[in-house]
């Protein structure tokens, strides 16, 4: 397990038609129970790609909606995948403060409610095309977009500017069969996935205007990404406030899936604070909160808006279940919870992620009896970072910890949620348990530095 350096990966698996650029004019509920699910990484070589979250329990797969992607060179057949978009809307009047800070300013917003034809005729203008290109994997991808600014900031999903590929690369010869037998029948070479950010992102506005993008920064825990193009002028999107949702509010999907240009699905909120684990390429996991629509999200709907009655943006989609036994479950990340990460792309190119500094291992029977824990359920901390917080407050090799804030914790993915939970240099309380009783341990979170990804 690992509690930082979380990266999804994408890959293209099939081949669509080049988006039809979008055409000018125009609470919080009783927390539902947790899918956990575990994500895995798709590599493909021809189409779009995708990462799939396996529900084994239900036997269905969540699918990372994907960018559209068509690819130069092909390798391998790979199964399809899915990819979701969201649009984001924010105060049309240039006049206007458009700050970050002030867009959740819900007070100044409409509050009469829509049709859905007026919602999506307000929300046209902010619904950008977004076309990715990955030169060195031979791929290249289309989605949606979200105007997040007048003066050219666009959200979109992280996964619509990465992708991973499979690359083949050389053993150093044939003297190593039974260490690595897969390599000596592969010409001497390993097959290595690679994780890689898009060389050219193209914006196309509603109208018709084509833009180059320079990637701000992205955050693969949350998958989210700004982009940023040279224009003044646009009509930002109109956010909303996600925390006000229920259970059976409208909702409205709006981008470019499948190659067949702007589209628009209407449905309702299926439900709220849908908590899914999700694997990440680089190893370990990240815990999303997500909201539930059976609006359609389909590949290319990606990075684009989930729209509530009044035409704002509550939610950016992402991701959908997909199978023979699945129908319209799809997932939105809250608006609410993006801003902040928006906020730090935007200001600083990267996340502020909160670290503890340990590394843990879940307690199992075997673990208990073993190490003779005075408890069957928790975390063991296995090692301590020096210099780290957790240093600095005292956990040690050996610790049990059992309870985060106050709730029980059961397991190194419980531990990294409750820690996300914060900010770095903010306190966050865990409860140790010790053969001579609990302690309560305060810890004031580190911050995690992005590794150079040059």
């Amino acid at each position: 397990m690992y509690e930082n350096n979380n990266n999804y990966t994408y890959t293209a698996n099939y081949s669509p038609e080049e988006p039809e650029p979008p055409k000018k004019g125009g609470k919080k509920a009783a927390k539902a129970a947790a899918l956990v699910l575990s994500m895995a990484l798709v590599g493909g070589a021809s189409g779009f790609g995708g990462a799939y979250i396996a529900n084994s329990a239900k036997n269905a797969d969540i699918e990372q909606t994907e960018t559209e992607t068509s690819v130069t060179e092909s390798t391998s057949d790979t199964e399809e995948h899915i990819e979701t978009v969201t649009a984001l809307p924010t105060n049309s009047n240039e006049d206007e403060d458009t700050s970050l800070g002030n867009l959740l300013n819900i007070d100044s917003k409409d509050s009469s409610e829509l049709k859905d034809s007026e919602i999506i005729k307000k929300a046209i203008p902010s619904v950008v095309a977004i076309s990715s290109t990955f030169t060195e994997a031979g791929q290249q991808g289309s989605a949606t977009g979200i105007v997040l600014s007048s003066d050219g900031y666009i959200i979109t999903n992280c996964h619509v500017i990465q992708t991973t590929y499979d690359e083949l690369v050389s053993s150093g010869g044939f003297d190593d069969f039974y260490d690595n037998p897969f390599s000596f029948f592969n010409g001497g070479y390993n097959v290595e996935s690679k994780t890689i950010k898009a060389d050219k992102v193209v914006v196309t506005m509603s109208d018709n205007s084509e833009h180059d993008a320079e990637i701000i920064g992205y955050d693969e825990n949350t998958d989210l990404a700004l982009l940023k193009i040279d224009v003044e002028g646009l009509i930002p999107a109109v956010i909303g406030n996600s925390d006000e949702l229920v259970m059976g509010d409208r909702a409205i999907t709006l981008g470019y899936p499948l190659g067949l240009g702007l589209s628009a699905s209407g449905g309702m909120i299926s439900g709220l604070e849908k908590e899914i684990t999700t694997e990440l390429s680089s190893g370990g996991t990240a815990a999303m909160t997500l909201i539930q629509t059976d609006a359609a999200i389909n590949n290319g709907n990606s990075g684009g808006p989930l729209l509530n009655s009044k035409g704002e943006v509550v939610g950016i989609t992402s991701s959908k279940i997909g199978g023979a036994n699945v129908d319209s479950i799809g997932f939105a990340i809250p608006i609410t919870d993006a801003m902040p990460i928006l906020d730090d792309l935007m200001s600083k190119g990267y996340v502020s992620t909160p670290k503890i500094g340990i590394t843990g291992a879940d307690i199992t029977p075997a673990l208990m009896r073993y190490y003779n824990l005075p408890v069957d359920t928790g975390i063991m901390v296995v090692s301590v970072e020096a210099g780290s917080c957790a240093a600095t407050a005292g956990i040690a090799e050996g610790d049990v910890i059992v309870a985060a804030d106050g709730k029980d914790i059961d397991s190194m993915d419980a531990l990294v949620a409750a820690k996300n939970r914060h900010k770095p240099g903010e306190t966050m309380t865990v409860t140790i348990a010790r053969k001579d009783g609990n302690i309560d341990v305060d810890i004031v979170l580190d911050e995690t530095l992005p590794e150079n990804d040059e």
